[in-house]
């Protein structure tokens, strides 16, 4: 008996999970469940990685004075023909003798023009905080540039905040530090006077720079229109760099940037249009630029892009060989999930010869949940990633212009996974 009725128990419980098997995909099967994303406006860039050459009308800058160098010029900073560049000194001591002399003797001058002022700083003082601000501002803009050489920027907040200080009446006067540097300088070691030995002078004007690289001649300026795809391959060979080369000037404003991209890519310059670079192992600046030539054999081999830049700072100077990364365009749209796109046939009734007629067209667009119901709304690509397409989003449609009554909107719920989607179809 008790047999019989284990076997009953079983049978039961098996025949049970049976039927909530097959109720649960009964179930799936006719209801489906909607995975949404919201529909944000976002800002997405059309950008490729690229390796390729800085190309400037470069001279050499020789020097055939023996001794310690020290530059006068930053990297990047202009120069004229016939100007200073460098100074040669008999040893790095005399080197640093004046420069601490030339630092102390700026800082001194600063102070007594100062103190020479009186009355006026106190009646400057309420645009002493908008100076000061303003100049902070432009440090960390120079030091955020690239440039290497701050000095003077650094030198004039440094004579604001003396400024602020005595105008505030935190001090009185500066006797105690003008009379400080005077001693210094007083105290610089004879033995090392820091005469210089001779000068280096820069043979044209331009963009100076203390670095040279052997490429100087490898790229012609003047045939860098020219370029091909072979003659900017990675297996181009600096020239060796003569022995009293101690510098260069870039004399021309304008200096190219030329590239080799893919078949594909060379499809998105177009001459005379503008774009932008970053140099991410050199600078941090995004360099403006604009297509000078896409110069490729056939519509199937790679190009050769020629860039036209008139950006100069330190880092920019000395570039050469460089992976940079090219913004060809900007986008901003809607953001829309490539999974939620569908393709849906739809009748759109247009004015023909006067009469009103009825069309069948297919319209790209999505479903959004819009209270209880589904409703599909077109859309307008304007670039797509390969996982997100950007679309353009008009606040007000022209419902005259669109295949459909709607078309998608900001924060609306797009449904990027379900079953059975349909246009006006109730959500249970």
């Amino acid at each position: 008996m008790n047999k019989l009725l284990v076997k009953r128990i079983l049978s039961l419980a098996a025949a049970a999970v049976i039927l909530l098997f097959v109720g649960y995909q009964i179930f799936q099967a006719s209801f489906s469940h909607q995975k949404t994303e919201t529909a944000l406006y976002k800002t997405v860039a059309d950008s490729i990685t690229v390796s390729g050459y800085a190309i400037r009308q470069e001279s050499l800058v020789t020097s055939h004075t023996s001794g310690v160098l020290q530059y006068d010029i930053p990297d990047g900073g202009k120069v004229d023909k016939g100007g200073t560049v460098a100074r040669a000194y008999s040893s790095v001591a005399d080197a640093g003798v004046l420069q601490k002399k030339e630092r102390m003797t700026n800082e001194m001058t600063a102070l007594q023009s100062l103190a020479s002022q009186g009355s006026y700083v106190g009646a400057n003082a309420d645009n002493v905080d908008s100076l000061l601000s303003d100049q902070l501002l432009r440090v960390i803009k120079d030091a955020n540039d690239g440039d290497a050489d701050i000095t003077d920027s650094r030198q004039q907040l440094l004579n604001l905040m003396n400024e602020k200080q005595l105008s505030s009446g935190q001090i009185t006067n500066f006797s105690a530090r003008i009379s400080a540097l005077q001693k210094q300088i007083a105290a610089l070691p004879a033995s090392s006077s820091g005469t210089s030995l001779g000068k280096v002078t820069a043979n044209a004007s331009g963009y100076f720079s203390s670095k040279t690289d052997g490429y100087e001649s490898v790229f012609p300026y003047q045939n860098a229109k020219e370029l091909l795809p072979e003659n900017l391959s990675d297996s181009v060979k600096p020239k060796a760099v003569p022995k009293d080369v101690v510098g260069k000037v870039c004399s021309q404003f304008n200096w190219y940037f030329a590239c080799v991209v893919s078949a594909s890519n060379a499809s998105k310059f177009q001459p005379d249009t503008s774009v932008t670079i970053t140099f991410p192992f050199a600078s941090s600046s995004e360099v403006n630029a604009t297509v000078l030539r896409v110069n490729q054999k056939t519509k199937a081999s790679p190009a050769a892009v020629i860039l036209q830049c008139n950006t100069m700072n330190s880092a920019l100077a000395n570039i050469r060989h460089e992976t940079a990364k090219i913004t060809v365009h900007t986008y901003k749209g809607i953001q829309i999930n490539q999974k939620a796109v569908h393709f849906e046939k739809q009748q759109q009734t247009v004015q023909e010869n006067g009469k009103t007629v009825t069309k069948e067209k297919t319209v790209e667009g999505v479903y959004v949940l819009y209270g209880i119901k589904m409703k599909f709304k077109q859309i307008t690509p304007l670039y797509s990633d390969g996982t997100y397409i950007y679309c353009y989003c008009d606040p007000n449609p022209d419902p005259s212009k669109s295949s459909t009554k709607e078309q998608i909107q900001l924060y609306d719920e797009v449904i990027i996974e379900g079953k059975d989607l349909r246009d006006n179809k109730i959500i249970e």
